[in-house]
């Protein structure tokens, strides 16, 4: 199946959509995801390669985003009590 990567002015992939796109289809897609996410152009990709929304496409190559900061940990409420050690 044949699948279109559209890409950002950064070269971060911003949408993919697959099948057979007629001329006039393509670029009524480009021309949406430009106003809906910035897309400034479009891959073509007749493979199986891995594509990521939110990742980046280089010279030829798709990597997926990086990945996302871990969360902070959440302290459960209420803190729980130190317990010291008894003087003997």
């Amino acid at each position: 199946m044949i699948r279109f990567a559209y890409l950002n002015a950064d070269g971060i992939v911003v949408q993919v959509t697959s099948g057979d796109l007629t001329t006039d289809q393509h670029d009524l897609f480009l021309a949406d995801y430009g106003v809906l996410f910035g897309a400034v152009s479009c891959v073509r990709v007749e493979d199986d390669r891995a594509i990521w929304i939110g990742g980046s496409y280089t010279d030829g190559e798709f990597t997926p985003p990086p990945a996302p900061e871990p969360l902070p940990e959440v302290l459960p409420e209420p803190l729980p009590e130190v317990i010291t050690e008894p003087e003997i």
